[in-house]
This record gives structure tokens, sequence and C-alpha cells, in this order.
């Protein structure tokens, strides 16, 4: 039996609560949106939602792809090959724009035949300019996304937090001004919310990279390199693992966005109380990641030197406090879900749909963590393949179909596709982490087992 030390505590919170605040950050910036852009109405709340929501379906392949780099470039630089963790930064980079270019061509068409989605008239007419300036905004994200998998998987955490945090305040900044015009802007309503989460994306992914580029504990990696030359090995192996780890994510959150767009069907009023639900809950869901993406990094860590033990007490650890964290965000929205949702809109239709949702949203909070962390464990042994088939079976395999039959075949309506969500959950969470386990009590120990 192995068991968790004070020093695994202590590691794993420290590594990642600046993950944590990042991401937090991050979210903010779309619950903010759906905040602020609610005192405009609620059909700009269901247009933003599923803007969203489709944007997500897409962009969430390239950030899925993205994040193998974090775990190799912290195994890289536990074996001490300083060349690696270049070529690895260089590949995640080469790999963000490409990846962009080719998604945001494909959102634009989505744009163009946004009727397709068969959303409500007064929704589909104010989503498109909003789902654009989101669209133009992929290109500063991905590359942001790739170089935080830099100082990241160096454990240098507290940056990524930094810039996640204060492009809050720009995008609030901006949307305080173009939402409302004030001080003699033009009153862009909901377009201006788009145009605050583009200069946000913008002011991040130049902000790190000149941290990277100019700081001092980063002058060691040669960071000047061509970006039109391949390191074929490398680039290689990013791809490899990539492309699974994308579509692992893919599976995962399609199965709300297409959760969001049923629920679009149902009405203008079910969809602004689904986007007003799930943009509190995913506040939980990111913390989740944080100490699911810390919790990797170590995985990676110990797994490079083959130190069975550290391996599990990484996992073990990450465990443990999103068990402690999903267990009080059940408890916060089971009694304060009144208050959450009081705070997105004045609708009372709205307010008291989406205030009955947030009771299935405190239900799948455990299976949530838990199996997020999971997959991030197993990304840390580079086992993407497997989890891959487990989350396309937990979600396109059951929650989606269940969610559809529950919702138009049966009086459920809108708590069908809740509660066919937290089934699909649950058996992910299940899986992925017996097959953790598994996989870690499999592991050779190494004669000198290495701390990192």
């Amino acid at each position: 039996m192995i068991n968790i030390t004070k020093k695994d505590i202590l590691e794993t919170f420290n590594l990642s609560i600046p993950i944590i605040l990042g991401r937090l950050g991050a979210v903010l910036m779309g619950v903010i949106d759906t905040m602020m852009i609610g005192k405009v109405g609620t059909t700009e709340i269901a247009a933003a939602g599923i803007s969203s929501s489709i944007f997500i379906l897409v962009g969430i392949i390239p950030i899925g792809f993205l994040i193998v780099g974090s775990p190799m470039i912290s195994a890289a630089n536990s074996s001490g090959d300083k060349s690696l963790v270049e070529k690895t930064l260089k590949g995640c980079i080469q790999s963000a724009v490409i990846l962009s270019l080719f998604f945001i061509v494909i959102m634009l068409l989505m744009a163009y035949f946004f009727t397709a989605f068969n959303q409500p008239a007064d929704v589909n007419a104010i989503a498109p300019p909003f789902f654009c300036m989101l669209i133009v905004s992929t290109l500063p994200l991905m590359v942001f996304i790739a170089i935080e998998q830099f100082s990241d998987g160096l454990e240098k955490t507290q940056i990524s937090m930094f810039f996640n945090i204060t492009a809050l305040f720009v995008n609030m900044g901006i949307n305080y001004l173009l939402i409302f015009g004030h001080f003699g802007l033009p009153k862009m309503g909901l377009l201006g919310a788009g145009v605050g989460t583009l200069v946000a994306r913008i002011y991040m992914c130049v902000g790190i990279w000149l941290v990277v580029k100019y700081k001092k504990e980063f002058k060691k990696y040669d960071l000047n390199f061509d970006f039109f030359k391949i390191e074929k090995e490398s680039f290689i192996k990013i791809w490899r693992a990539g492309i699974p780890s994308g579509m692992q994510f893919f599976f995962e959150v399609s199965a709300f966005c297409i959760a969001a767009m049923m629920v679009g069907w149902l009405g203008t009023v079910p969809l602004a109380a689904h986007n007003i639900a799930i943009s509190v809950a995913s506040i939980s869901y990111m913390l989740s990641t944080g100490f699911a993406t810390g919790g990797s990094i170590r995985v990676a860590g110990f797994y490079s030197v083959q130190n069975k033990e550290g391996v599990l007490r990484a996992g073990k650890t990450s465990l443990l406090f999103v068990v402690v964290l999903m267990s009080f965000s059940c408890l916060l929205f089971t009694t304060c879900g009144n208050f959450l949702v009081s705070l997105f809109s004045e609708d009372v239709s709205a307010k008291s749909l989406a205030a009955s949702l947030m009771i299935l949203a405190g239900i799948f909070q455990l299976s949530d963590g838990i199996q997020v962390v999971s997959l991030r464990s197993l990304l840390g042994l580079e086992d993407i393949k497997i989890p891959t088939y487990i989350t396309l079976f937990s979600y396109w395999g059951i929650a989606i179909p269940l969610g559809y039959y529950l919702t138009f075949y049966t009086s459920m309506g809108i708590y069908g596709i809740w509660s066919a969500l937290c089934i699909g959950l649950t058996i992910s969470a299940v899986l992925v982490t017996l097959r953790f386990f598994n996989l870690a009590n499999k592991i050779e120990p190494s004669l000198v087992p290495l701390q990192v």
C-alpha cells in the first residue's frame, strides 16, 4: 500500500494552485461575459451561450491536442534533455498555428451556415457576428496555450496564471466600454463582448511569449528557432500524442455542446437557463483541471525515471484534492443554487429553471472531477489511445443518445439531457480511474527512484 505523504500534498498544491487560479481567470472571462451580457437581455445570453458552445465544440480539439506539451516537457526536463525541451516548445507552437488556421476555416463556414443549428430566430439574428469574434481569437489563444505548456511543464505555473488573471480584467474593461457604449464609444451589445475576448487573447499571447523569451530563468533555452524548420522526430511525437488527446477532449466537451444545441431546440428560456447553470458548473470543473494538470506533470516526471511509487502517489494526491473540491462544490450548488443563478439574469423563468438544474450540476461534480484527473494522469503515463475510446463510449455511446431519448421521448425535457450527462461522466470516471491504477501498478521500479 503506497500512502500519500505531506511532501506530495505540498508539491501538488504548490504546482496546481497557480494553474487553478489561471484556469479560474479563463473560465471567469466567459462567466463575466455571460453576466454582463445578461444585463442586455435573455436573447443575448442564449446567443452567447450557443456561440461559445459551438466554438468550444471545434476549438477543444486543438486545445486537447496542445495539452500533451506540458507532460512531455516535464519528462524531458526530468531526464535532463534540454534540447528536447526546446524542440517540444517549437513543435507545440508550430502545431498551434497549423491547427488554428485549419479550424478557423471550418468555423467560418459554420458561422456562414449558422441557421443550420436550428436555434430560435432571435438568437440566429445576433449570434454570428459574436461567433466570428471568437473565431478570430483562435490563433492567439492556441499560441498562448502552446507556450503555456512550456512554462507549466518546467513548473513555472505562476506565469500562465498571471496572464490568465490579468486578461480577465482586460476583457472586463473592453466589455464595459463596448457592450454598454461608455465614454462616447459605440454601444455594441453582444458584439462588444466578442471584441473584448479577442483583445484579451491577443494580450495573453504576446505577453507570455515576451516573458519566456526574455525572462532570466529561461535564458538557458535557445528560443531563437526557425519557425519554418520542422524538427521531425519531436514534431511527429507531438502529433501522435496530440491527435488522440484532442479527440479525447472532443468526445467529452462535444457532448456538452451537443447538449446545449438540443436544449436550444426546446426554446430560448431553456437555452438561457442551461447556459447559466453550465457557466457556474464550469468554474469547479476548471478548478479540477488545475489539479489534474499538476498531477499530470508530476506523474510524467516520475514516469520518465520509472518511479512506480512516485507515479502512484502523484495520481492519488491529485484525486484526493479533487474529491475534496468537488464535494464542496456539490454542497454549494445544491444549497445555494438560487443565489448563484440570480447573479446572471433578471428573467424569472430562466432563473427558476437554472436553479433546478444546479441540483443536477451538483450531483455530477464528483464524477466530473475524478474523470478529468485520471485522464490527465494517464496522459502523464503516455497512455492516450484506450482512454480516448473510453470517452467516446461514455459520452457518444451513452450520454448523447440517452439524453436525446430522455429529452424528447419522455416527459423529462431539459432534465433528461442533464441526467444522461451525469451517467456518462460517472461511467468515464470509473473506467479511466481503474485503468490508471492498473497501468501504474505495472511499472517496473527503477533502481534509484528520483524525486521530481
